[in-house]
């Protein structure tokens, strides 16, 4: 009986372990009205040349923009939307030996443990934040970001559509 408690158990521990969820984190300005941003334009952070990543991010988030009811103005757009992508290599898993002891009323015990890295392990980490600043007093109003696992440390198309959509679920619709 104590076997398959012990083994229900480690069996919970392991599944828990496995799961790995990660939420959009949103911050936004106490004091200002969302509404107020009717229409949209591309903040460039920098004069360099715009990478796949760049070209990906900004037609999904302006896409995505539109879906929602605002109206696409780059020349006096109420608000401008902007990000920040950041990805890092996950350092490789090794396998791992553990040995262990116990003792008890019925005497000692012991066993030997082997964890193996299995199956396929994204390589990369990354974040993507995706920033709302509005254009009349040049401050950000509003902040989403999610944590994701990738394969490549740029985003395809359809992961940066994917995570532009998650991130800005949490921005009000205009429709």
């Amino acid at each position: 009986m104590m076997r398959k408690v012990t083994l229900m158990l480690s069996m919970a521990l392991v599944l828990c372990a496995c799961a790995t969820t990660s939420e959009v984190r949103v911050d936004r300005a106490a004091d200002v009205d969302l509404t107020r941003c009717r229409t949209f334009g591309w903040l460039s952070q920098t004069k360099d040349p715009e990478s796949l990543t760049d070209r990906r991010v900004r037609a999904a988030a302006l896409a995505e923009l539109e879906r929602k009811g605002y109206s696409l103005e780059q020349d006096a757009p109420d608000c401008r939307i902007t990000y920040i992508f950041s990805a890092y290599e996950r350092p490789t898993p090794k396998p791992r030996v553990g040995v262990g002891a116990s003792g008890g009323s019925r005497g000692m015990g012991g066993g030997i443990g082997v964890s193996l890295p299995i199956g396929r392990q994204d390589r990369y980490r990354a974040t993507l934040t995706l920033d709302v600043v509005d254009t009349a007093k040049n401050a950000q109003i509003w902040s989403g970001a999610l944590d994701v696992s990738l394969s490549e440390p740029e985003l395809s198309e359809e992961a940066a559509r994917a995570i532009v959509a998650e991130i800005l679920a949490h921005f009000p619709d205009r429709t």
